[in-house]
């Protein structure tokens, strides 16, 4: 077999890849992995694919299903043929966002989830079992500042304090974000602007007004979220699953979380690892041999093992819960004891739909600052709409 034979190119843009690629290499000897990182592998993949140039057999990132990106992979009915690999080990909901129309073209490698955490001994009556929706919190955040002062030293809760919040709260009141067919991005605007309103009335019923909200915020949230939680400074703080783990775990140690969830229904994030081969790949053979022994659940548990021993910085499989239901179920609390028990069945997550390529970006830059700054006293009279396509006119 020749070198071209037996080398695999992988594009990807995380650092945790190359643990797993070691593996890969160190198991068998009739291909090798070669990682290549690019920045931002889907959009190299649109800019290069015309050019000969640029060899690629394996991408692994994320909005790899957005429209513009999904045309440029190959089917993959030969990984699964004859049984050759049970798609059932996937959750279904994550499986079907690799599909355009009725064929397979990319796998779910792994998905992060939002969190509220808390301070384990607090003995709060109205901190629920395993979901917190924002009724819950601000309930909590009542109490929590009546019993506490007037003076507002103490704050349970602001959903502004972190602009993610915001966009969470408006996902679990259906705001809908998605990507059409036609490449326009669309969402239910008079939901988002529900989800506004909502949080401006809990800074006014709660907080004590936006004056109130804002000087707390300069006055004490420069330390870290697990001290002002330490210290009762603050009831709740928002952390996706991924951070809290990430969180040492001297300093995790009292605390716990709830799933950020409305109607016991969790959003996962838009940015859902993916993997898939390039249509002009030049070792597909390769490439799926490594798809069937990546997903295989005995790798992955081995994989976990050897992160562990590895004292890798990184949470879960792939940095995320795996895509395998079965990972996470009996694998990830034996690591993690604050998951014993806390693991969600596929039933009560939200999985986004399809989402353009730049959509980080886009939220980073455009969507959380929009939604922040119509919070405040003043806001802008812009809709979103408007702000979003001057953005796009100076991004191309």
């Amino acid at each position: 077999m020749s070198n071209s034979d037996s080398t695999i190119i992988l594009w990807t843009d995380k650092p945790e890849m190359a643990a797993y690629v070691e593996e890969f290499n160190s198991v068998q000897d009739k291909y090798r992995i070669e990682i290549v990182y690019k920045k931002d592998p889907g959009n190299t993949l649109v800019k290069t694919n015309n050019q000969s140039n640029e060899n690629v057999d394996l991408i692994i990132s994320e909005f790899l299903n957005s429209p513009e990106t999904l045309a440029l992979f190959t089917p993959l009915e030969d990984v699964y043929k004859d049984d050759t690999m049970d798609m059932s080990i996937f959750y279904s909901g994550l499986l079907d966002l690799g599909y355009k129309e009725d064929e397979l073209f990319l796998l779910p490698v792994s998905f992060n989830l939002p969190s509220i955490m808390f301070r384990k001994s607090m003995g709060n009556e109205d901190i629920p079992s395993f979901y917190m929706n924002s009724e819950d919190m601000e309930n909590a955040s009542k109490n929590f500042n009546e019993k506490s002062t007037t003076n507002f030293e103490v704050m349970g809760f602001s959903q502004r304090w972190e602009t993610e919040v915001l966009f969470i709260n408006a996902i679990l009141m259906e705001t809908n974000f998605k990507m059409l067919n036609t490449g326009v991005l669309s969402w239910d605007n008079q939901k988002l602007l529900n989800s506004l309103e909502y949080i401006k009335k809990w800074t006014n019923e709660t907080n004590g007004g936006l004056e109130q909200e804002e000087e707390f915020t300069t006055k004490f949230l420069y330390d870290p979220s697990y001290k002002l939680i330490e210290e009762s400074r603050i009831l709740f703080y928002y952390s996706d699953i991924v951070n809290f783990f990430g969180i040492a775990p001297e300093k995790r140690k009292n605390l716990d979380f709830r799933w950020f969830a409305a109607a016991n229904k969790i959003p996962v994030f838009g940015n859902i690892l993916f993997s898939g081969i390039p249509e002009k790949a030049k070792n597909r053979k390769g490439a799926i041999q490594f798809i069937h022994w990546f997903f295989d659940p005995e790798t992955q548990k081995n994989l976990l093992k050897s992160t562990q021993i590895k004292r890798m910085d990184t949470f879960g499989f792939a940095n995320g819960f795996s895509s395998l239901p079965e990972i996470n179920k009996n694998e990830l609390p034996i690591i993690y004891p604050n998951l014993v028990g806390n693991i969600p069945q596929e039933s009560s997550l939200i999985f986004p739909a399809p989402l353009p390529l730049y959509w980080n970006e886009l939220k980073t830059k455009v969507i959380k600052p929009w939604m922040y700054e119509q919070t405040e006293a003043s806001p802008v009279d812009k809709p979103l709409h408007t702000v979003i396509e001057e953005w796009l006119k100076q991004r191309s």
